[in-house]
């Protein structure tokens, strides 16, 4: 599942036809799908008198045990087929359904437990077979348990252990508009409001569409049909392979039978219903010799199916180049990519039927920006690499939810860089998912990568940067260090021993550890099973001219953004495998390799003290950590970079801007070293590099803001100094046939120097704003569109009616980036009756903006309103005072919740959030225990954010009151 929802579009803030018949070659692979056997049937599973709670011991934090009870099901009974048949309700959303679950009887038994929510169970009865003998018999009592999620069946006889036995269900459920389960999503059509049904059931949301065994290795097979209106389209994991009519409640229906699916988790099962169209093409991978021709579609709603070209295009080579590189084929005869209107995530791998929010999904060659093409290229590969990883292996439990999602990451931009080598990604890949994994890493309330969660409260909290991009980057660092054609060959065997099964973390590492011959579990488990990473302190260098090598003393330590680690925890804490892999100007595009593997080690290389001589540790910024150097060495990379910009590769150019900044923070260096740093980049042409040269200002004057105005005046100044030469160079046209970076840093530029309030660029977007509004779309270019709106609206002086332009363009907009963007730009209004309007009234209002694009709205406001003292202060308390209703709004998908509460909290500066908060969550405001209790519910499955905005919070006012005079000063100097 893909989560982060603005990092691959380029959002501006600073900081349909039935499938035909099977055809003979998907029906012979279809025969060949593995089955749930006797043996995989108990796999991983204790008995019950063993227990109803697992009791598991995990490693934690700093290599500590932690025993903890998971909330799973009872092992007497495991599926092994599902025959699901539903009859969805596009009007009334009450839906009807019958499950025939097929069970392996483990121990004697008169009562069976599932999964199930919010259902209402009609009947139940059981057929079992056991010694020839067969018995059907009803439920005499069932009972749900709205807490624990479960519903029990109790029987009058007693079922024999070894016995089969077939649980008959019929039940009704509700298609809520909570984006979870199988629900409904909206949008209009010739001014009529319209709905589709679909599912969203990762992580423990297929018990709300029907009662099931929904832990990830309690893997089934699944026959599904599916009752609908005959103009609308069905559709499932697999292939329809018979359709006819039937009459149902005296309603004449059409039902949609799917092929058998292949042995997999429930959370991957999906479908989805409404009035699609789509397109279609075919995916025809050169290898292993059994792959097959897949066929490929991407559906729509009515008249948006050609926005979905370029992903169609995309999926079908993705596909070709995951079974080639995996050297195991796509298993499925189809792949289908749908876009939805409401959904939570970004979007979900559903084993043959990937759904997306339909930003990620459709591409307007003449509307969309090249940020989004790039997006969808991304999200397209991260989703299909779990029909591997994920789906065709999947992990034990979700405590190793990293095995599936970290390496859907690394691989979604393996497979980016196969299909667009010239866009460079694997640089970007450090500005994305290797600064956030570290960002969020360097968090005292951060969590190891295999983390033991119990329940679904706190299986939702995992799915974070942890999960996804510190798994990618250490899978990252394992690849440089193993190499490629190794690696390859590890994850080959991996994927082959354990496809149509489950697996853990020692699985892969014993995998990788065949194929390179070396120990890797030992080396990688404290990256795994240890919360944070190590910083890497130079303690001296010594020069021997006459052997014409230097020597360096090295310490390593865990890194804390507060740089509050204790001397217990130095001596103590974990001690990381390094690779330092070290680069030199001797040769400069090379490394010589040496392995930190204690806390204190010299390490010797070829060295000579020529002019332009260099070192730098973490080539290319492949390993995860972070490197100290003193303010002298700062001071020499420095220099050679303002004198040699191309010494350095521009992978090493943002680990040394990485470091310095987060060195900075911290308080283990000095931030007016690190703004010295960025002067150095004055003629950096790189449009990655000079990303994060904007980035790293913006996180100065982002936290400066309740500061003196000469500060954050001088911090643009210097922006304005990088980029404002380079805009004006550039212009506004983006020629036809320009390169991609070439027009990704045209964008930028102009952005960068708009933000830094260059009056000229300034001036030049209002007047194209005007011309684009009046018609002439060629005025604002879709890559400048986003820029344009937020500074018009933060220039305005005429806000009401520059607002009401930008909020037509959202109702209006051809594609869902520029409705995006148009709604985060909203939040740069500069009347603030404007600003209370858009919270109070838009922002509540499901009728104006979809409950999944709130948050982009506060992340407007709270990015780039120009009176952020004020607007800040609002959202906490907007938060508060419409807790309930928007508790409720999101209780089925917290994910959106927790990011509410992180945009009102993090951006912010001072101790007084931070008291605040700490009296909320205390439930100070409150009289009754009732009241404090509802309240501890209602955020235990987002305390983990909290944790970490707070902290976020502290850290940032910890660096402001240490660092407030030094770069006051050091601004007055640089602006003299």
């Amino acid at each position: 599942m893909f989560r982060r929802l603005t990092a691959c579009l380029g959002v501006h803030s600073s900081s349909s036809q039935p499938r035909e018949a099977v055809t003979a070659s998907s029906a012979k692979r279809s025969l060949e799908y593995p089955t749930a056997s006797p043996s995989q049937a108990s796999s991983s599973r204790t008995s019950f008198s063993e227990r109803t709670m697992c009791m598991h011991n995990h490693s934690g934090a700093a290599g500590g045990s932690v025993t903890a009870a998971r909330e799973i099901l009872p092992a007497t009974v495991k599926p092994t087929h599902y025959r699901v048949e539903l009859t969805p309700d596009l009007v009334g959303f009450e839906f009807k359904g019958v499950v025939d679950v097929s069970l392996k009887v483990n121990e004697k038994i008169t009562t069976i437990v599932c999964n199930a929510n919010e259902l209402k169970i009609q009947s139940a009865t059981v057929t079992s077979v056991h010694m020839k003998t067969e018995n059907t018999q009803p439920a005499t009592k069932i009972t749900l348990d709205e807490k624990a999620e479960t519903v029990t069946f109790e029987f009058a006889n007693a079922i024999e252990a070894g016995a089969t036995a077939t649980l008959h269900i019929e039940y009704t459920g509700i298609h809520n508009d909570k984006m979870a389960g199988f629900y409904r999503s909206s949008y209009t059509k010739d001014g009529e409001k319209k709905h589709m049904v679909v599912t969203q059931f990762e992580a423990t949301d297929c018990r709300r569409a029907l009662p099931s065994w929904d832990e990830p290795n309690l893997k089934a097979t699944f026959d599904v049909v599916l009752n609908i209106e005959k103009n609308f389209t069905a559709l499932s994991n697999m292939n329809a392979v018979e359709e006819k009519d039937v009459e149902i409640d005296g309603k004449s229906l059409k039902a949609v039978k799917f092929a058998t699916t292949p042995i997999m988790s429930t959370y991957l099962l999906a479908f989805a219903v409404g009035d699609l169209e789509y397109i279609e093409t075919t995916s025809s991978a050169k290898a292993p010799a059994d792959a097959v021709p897949v066929t490929v579609r991407v559906y729509t709603l009515p008249g948006q199916k050609e926005q979905g070209r370029f992903a169609l295009e995309v999926c079908a080579r993705v596909l070709e180049f995951f079974s080639e590189y995996f050297d195991v084929a796509y298993p499925l005869p189809k792949m289908d990519l749908i876009a939805i209107p409401d959904f939570s995530a970004g979007a979900m791998e559903n084993w043959g039927l990937v759904t997306y929010r339909e930003i990620y999904l459709l591409y307007d060659e003449k509307n969309s920006t090249a940020k989004v093409k790039e997006g969808i290229a991304y999200v397209v590969g991260h989703e299909l690499a779990h029909q591997w990883f994920g789906n065709l292996v999947t992990m034990d439990w979700w405590s190793e939810l990293w095995l599936n999602e970290g390496f859907a990451t690394f691989v979604g931009w393996m497979a980016t860089d196969h299909l667009f080598p010239e866009w460079k990604i694997w640089t970007s890949f450090i500005t994305a998912d290797y600064s956030q994994g570290k960002e969020l890493d360097a968090l005292r309330s951060s969590h190891p990568i295999e983390v033991e969660v119990q329940s679904p409260s706190e299986i939702i909290q995992i799915f974070d940067a942890i999960s996804y991009s510190k798994g990618a980057s250490v899978i990252r660092m394992l690849n440089s260090y193993l190499g490629t054609d190794t690696f390859k060959i590890g994850i080959r065997a991996y994927l082959q021993k354990h496809k149509f099964q489950n697996a853990t973390t020692l699985d892969l590492w014993a995998a990788l550890g065949a194929a390179s011959g070396r120990d890797v579990a030992k080396f990688m488990l404290p990256w795994t099973r240890d919360t944070g990473y190590p910083l890497v302190t130079v303690l001296d260098e010594r020069f021997d001219e006459a052997k014409g090598e230097m020597t360096l003393k090295l310490k390593q330590s865990r890194f804390l953004s507060s740089g509050e680690t204790t001397a217990q925890e130095d001596a103590t804490g974990t001690v990381w495998w390094v690779p330092l892999v070290i680069t030199t100007h001797l040769a400069p595009r090379k490394a010589t390799d040496h392995i930190l593997s204690e806390k204190e080690a010299s390490i010797t290389f070829p060295y000579s003290k020529a002019e332009g001589a260099f070192w730098k540790l973490n080539f290319d910024t492949t390993g995860f950590y972070r490197v100290r150097l003193n303010e002298e060495q700062l001071r020499s990379l420095a220099t050679l970079i303002k004198a040699n910009p191309k010494a350095l590769s521009n992978e090493d150019k943002l680990g040394v801007l990485g470091d310095a900044f987060a060195l900075a923070f911290s308080g283990h260096g000095s931030t007016t070293a690190a703004l010295e740093l960025i002067k150095a980049f004055e003629a950096e042409e790189d449009y990655i590099v000079l990303k994060e040269i904007s980035t790293k200002l913006d996180s100065m004057i982002d936290a400066w803001y309740k500061e003196d105005k000469e500060v954050t005046n001088g911090l643009k100044a210097i922006k304005r100094q990088i980029f404002s030469g380079k805009a004006k160079a550039m212009g506004f046209e983006y020629p036809v046939g320009e390169d991609h970076l070439s027009g990704l840093k045209r964008t930028l530029v102009i952005e960068a120097a708009a933000h830094a309030d260059d009056a000229e660029i300034v001036k030049a977007l209002q007047e194209r704003f005007v011309k684009f509004i009046a018609g002439d779309e060629s005025a604002l270019p879709p890559n400048l569109r986003a820029i344009a709106y937020s500074t018009v609206l933060a220039y305005s002086t005429k806000p009401q009616e520059d607002f009401d332009a930008v909020m037509k363009i959202y109702r209006t907009a051809a594609t869902p980036d520029q409705k995006v963007f148009a709604l985060v730009s909203l939040g740069a209004v500069n009347d603030q009756a404007l600003v209370d309007r858009l919270m109070n009234e838009i922002v509540l209002d499901t009728e104006v903006v979809r409950s999944n694009e709130v948050p982009m709205v506060i992340r407007g406001m709270t990015s780039n309103n120009p009176e952020l003292v004020r607007v800040r202060a609002l959202v906490w308390p907007f938060l508060l005072k419409n807790w309930d209703l928007l508790i409720e709004r999101y209780k089925a998908s917290l994910g959106l919740m927790g990011g509410l509460i992180q945009l009102a909290i993090q951006p912010q500066v001072g101790q007084e959030i931070l008291d605040t908060v700490e009296n909320w969550r205390a439930g100070k405001d409150l009289k009754s225990d009732e009241e404090k209790a509802k309240r501890a519910e209602d955020i235990k499955a987002i305390s983990r954010r909290i944790d970490q905005a707070v902290e976020f919070v502290r850290g940032k006012t910890a660096w402001v009151n240490r660092e407030r005079e030094h770069v006051a000063e050091w601004v007055k100097k640089s602006s003299a």
